[in-house]
């Protein structure tokens, strides 16, 4: 299968008009070059380029153009827009034969998700999920300013969709290939103007995220993802990826570099991660919260890149930890300090109940149980963390965790898993960290007598509005897409 349009060119005329027009780098407007242009690549997992390795390593301090904001791209002048524009009109004009281009950028991230055969490692499911991205953005970002002659100046916009709830409108019109920031491969309803499903990448998950002050959780370790991976990363994903397999664009890890928007939305992960940073130091916390990992196996990580001289470069995570002083971009980030969560109790997910609604359930002694009860009545937010929860290697789409308690359901969270393109299906997912909201359904699960089971349903692909739609009806038949297991339990809560 070939990854086009089927109104888009040949690869014969896409390489001739590319290279037609691989001598100019900067261009008057996006639709003089682009609109006769569709960049055509073969597919993961046998037509991606081999990796880069080696390269010239990043040293510290060796960028030394200013540091400039990043900006929502709703705050973007249209000055800004249409450098924007430009950039990317003049990196889907290059020809197939340059490392900058847009296709081998894209498959970059192919090669790194594990979605190819040539694939040397899969930075998704672990701590290198911030860092790797983190690098990539910062040569892609440098190639774009170089397409336009400004890379002193030049930086990507992140889409704060904790704000913007719709797809930013440069990236959805026109909605031609006129626009180079289009990409005609989205959910037809988000590429018409609707809205992301009211419960996903909404500043309350944030707000939860923000509660945990240990990166593991957070970010994850050398063997599991964190919770802010799968949840609003993954859901953010799946929702503007089309909702039928394949899942293009967006919604393949293979294929998601393909869209512009990808971008905008990692540059906005990239941002909720430097603004948890941002809460280290405050009064009460332990030495270690809100600080990234200081084990050598984290830091030393190291993968290599193109930059703007089409020059294999490489790049460590332990570089890109101050992006201040070390990449020249910072964020305006408001700092909403809120008491993080410091009790922690330790419980077991075990199964199963016996009867007509069998499901894991949360294992507490009696001490824990009374802690816990009673930190809700003194209305704490109470959490649960589970931690090396694994997932069925032909799952992908977003799930719903829920509270089953006889007829009553209450949702506790969401978490997507995206599929890695073809040729994944019969591999293990990584691990994943799961954060569940249950404090409204503490005493459900807390109960001695018949307490709540917890069940993962397949949230449907076309979203009901509401959390999570039809599903939560009373007397609803759930279908329950896997049982839900986990290394680790904790619950916690603020201490108030």
């Amino acid at each position: 299968m070939k990854h086009d349009n089927a109104s888009g060119p040949s690869r014969r005329r896409f390489l001739r008009g590319a290279a037609a027009l691989a001598g100019g780098s900067v261009f008057a407007g996006p639709s003089t070059v682009f609109s006769s242009l569709r960049a055509f690549a073969q597919d993961p997992p046998s037509g991606c380029p081999a990796p880069p390795t080696g390269g010239t390593h990043f040293v510290p301090g060796s960028d030394t153009r200013p540091i400039i904001l990043r900006k929502s791209i709703n705050a973007f002048s249209a000055a800004e827009l249409t450098k924007l524009q430009n950039a990317y009109a003049a990196l889907r004009a290059l020809p197939a034969t340059d490392k900058r281009t847009w296709v081998l950028q894209a498959d970059m991230h192919a090669l790194f998700c594990d979605s190819c055969t040539t694939s040397p490692t899969d930075i998704h499911g672990s701590w290198n999920f911030f860092p790797w991205h983190r690098a990539y953005l910062y040569y892609y970002e440098r190639i774009l300013g170089s397409l336009v002659g400004d890379l002193n100046h030049f930086r990507l916009p992140y889409w704060d969709w904790e704000n913007i709830r719709t797809l930013p409108t440069p990236y959805r019109s026109p909605g031609s290939a006129a626009n180079p920031l289009w990409d005609g491969i989205r959910n037809s309803g988000l590429a018409g103007g609707g809205n992301l499903p009211v419960a996903d990448g909404t500043t309350a998950r944030i707000n939860t995220l923000n509660l945990l002050t240990d990166f593991a959780s957070f970010g994850g370790n050398a063997f599991s993802a964190g919770a802010m991976e799968n949840n609003p990363h993954g859901t953010i994903h799946v929702d503007v990826g089309q909702p039928a397999p394949p899942f293009h664009d967006m919604g393949s890890l293979g294929y998601a570099a393909r869209d512009p928007l990808f971008f905008a939305h990692h540059c906005n992960i990239d941002k909720l991660w430097s603004g948890w940073n941002d809460l280290a130091g405050g009064g009460g916390l332990p030495p270690n919260a809100y600080k990234n990992p200081t084990d050598a196996a984290f830091l030393n990580a190291r993968w290599s890149f193109y930059d703007e001289n089409q020059q294999i470069v490489s790049m460590s995570a332990a570089d890109v930890l101050d992006h201040n002083s070390n990449l020249r971009y910072t964020y305006k980030v408001p700092i909403f300090r809120v008491p993080p969560l410091q009790l922690i109790w330790i419980c077991k997910l075990i199964c199963c109940l016996p009867g007509p609604d069998p499901g894991p359930i949360l294992e507490v002694s009696e001490r824990i149980r009374e802690e816990a009860l009673n930190a809700v009545r003194q209305q704490s937010t109470m959490l649960l963390v589970l931690q090396g929860v694994p997932v069925p290697p032909n799952a992908s789409g977003i799930f719903e965790i829920l509270s089953v308690r006889g007829e009553r359901r209450q949702h506790l969270g969401s978490f997507a898993i995206v599929e890695h393109g073809e040729g994944r299906h019969t591999k293990q997912h990584g691990l994943q960290t799961v954060v569940l909201d249950i404090t409204q359904a503490a005493g459900d699960l807390l109960a001695k007598e018949k307490p709540a089971t917890l069940r993962v349903v397949r949230r449907p692909t076309e979203q009901k509005p509401g959390i999570a739609g039809e599903i939560m009806r009373p007397g609803q038949k759930l279908e329950y897409a896997f049982e839900l297991k986990a290394e680790r339990a904790e619950i916690r809560a603020q201490k108030r």
